[in-house]
């Protein structure tokens, strides 16, 4: 995620470590964990009716079949017109860039306020939020803070989730949002992240049929925060950004299967920052992207950014508005793979030196109308704009 604003059966877990972290694996290690994998891993499906757990609204399942999204009781397609839903209105980002689920007192925790944004959002025909669980929020903060409870996280989500649910609004969680990306995708990693984050968040909400998928993890193509060189993780001048795309890709995989094992009836997605990442590098070691995910999932911010520099030839195609973001639908189609697409951010800042807002408006209908046209199954809104009726406008009308 990056931001003008601040911008198959199943496989269970390696023994929990007994030594630290060893920080990042060397192909050799990497060639040993794709052994392992393979003899424990293959591909899972998701796309079965399922009960949902009686909790709050039941919103009926939402599935895939072939390249739609469906409602599973009226077997009618379903489109996604969505915001990621960053924090509530009344609240701003210079002092809560995120929600925090009643963790900071700086983003304080007020249910009047969410439940007049989901009144919002559903009269602007907004049918699903996507919302990211802050890893150090949803316990990975426990080793620094001995009081740290995630229960209290834990009920705040369920809260803003049934909040949700009674507008007919989806949620799509985010797995391992902040989540530390210098030396933290070895197999002991994994341990440590699935114990302190990602089984008390799914077990907890396994069977919710409000959940319309997990994503499972937020951009891992973007491998800045170890070189600024690996920005995109397919950067062949530069070796460290395959070894680094490799070991990040086992990971999700080993990520995948323990989530599907504990909640085996929701969609699974990876949300990426470029469509180009399900299926590159074309050589990783064990699978591609687009083998692991019931549906593709990218995101698309036009040009920027427009000071790249040298690695402009690494953020789409440079062909621009809208060619690029119809290009990256194009290679999605092409890996006949016959899933899902959604455009998972998408968005236009129109502050001082960007579009207008009227702009704005005018190419985010662009967008929807291509992401129709493209079989594309909906796109969820970034909010450069705080207010829904600038964000959204008419646009799901």
């Amino acid at each position: 995620m990056r931001r003008n604003e601040e911008k198959r059966t199943n496989a269970t877990l390696p023994p929990a470590p007994t030594h630290p972290p060893t920080g990042p694996a060397t192909r050799t290690a990497t060639a040993l964990f794709v052994l392992l994998l393979v003899a424990l891993t293959s591909a899972g499906s998701v796309l079965a009716k399922d009960p949902p757990t009686a909790r709050g609204p039941v919103l009926p399942l939402i599935v895939a079949r072939g390249t739609t999204l469906m409602n599973a009781e009226t077997w009618q397609p379903f489109e996604v017109r969505g915001v990621n839903y960053l924090r509530p209105t009344m609240l701003k980002s210079e002092t809560c860039p995120d929600l925090r689920f009643d963790l900071n007192s700086e983003c304080p925790w007020d249910r009047e306020a969410i439940t007049a944004d989901m009144e919002h959002l559903q009269a602007r025909g907004v049918n699903t939020i996507r919302v990211f669980l802050n890893y150090y929020a949803f316990g990975g903060g426990r080793a620094d803070h001995p009081r740290y409870d995630i229960e209290t996280p834990l009920d705040r989500l369920e809260e803003l989730i049934t909040i949700a649910n009674q507008h007919h609004i989806y949620v799509i969680p985010v797995l391992l949002a902040k989540y530390p990306q210098d030396t933290h995708f070895d197999p002991e990693d994994l341990w440590h992240a699935m114990d302190a984050h990602v089984r008390p968040v799914v077990e907890r909400f396994a069977n919710h049929s409000g959940i319309l998928a997990w994503d499972l993890f937020n951009e891992p193509d973007i491998a800045g925060p170890v070189d600024v060189r690996c920005w995109d993780w397919d950067n062949r001048e530069f070796p460290l950004c395959f070894n680094l795309a490799t070991q990040r890709l086992l990971f999700l995989n080993m990520l995948r299967d323990e989530v599907r094992r504990m909640d085996p009836h929701r969609l699974l997605t990876v949300s990426v920052a470029f469509a180009k990442s399900y299926f590159r590098p074309s050589d990783a070691y064990y699978a591609r992207l687009a083998d692991l995910v019931d549906f593709f999932s990218f995101h698309y911010y036009d040009n920027a950014p427009y000071d790249s520099g040298r690695y402009a030839q690494h953020w789409y195609y440079g062909e621009g508005f809208p060619r690029d973001l119809e290009r990256s639908i194009d290679e999605l189609h092409a890996l006949s793979l016959n899933k899902v697409i959604v455009v998972t951010e998408v968005g236009f800042p129109s502050n001082e030196g960007n579009r207008q807002l009227q702009d704005v408006q005018r190419d985010l209908r662009t967008v929807l109308q291509l992401a129709r046209n493209k079989q594309v199954s909906g796109i969820v809104l970034w909010p450069f704009q705080e207010e829904p009726e600038h964000l959204i406008h008419d646009l799901f009308w």
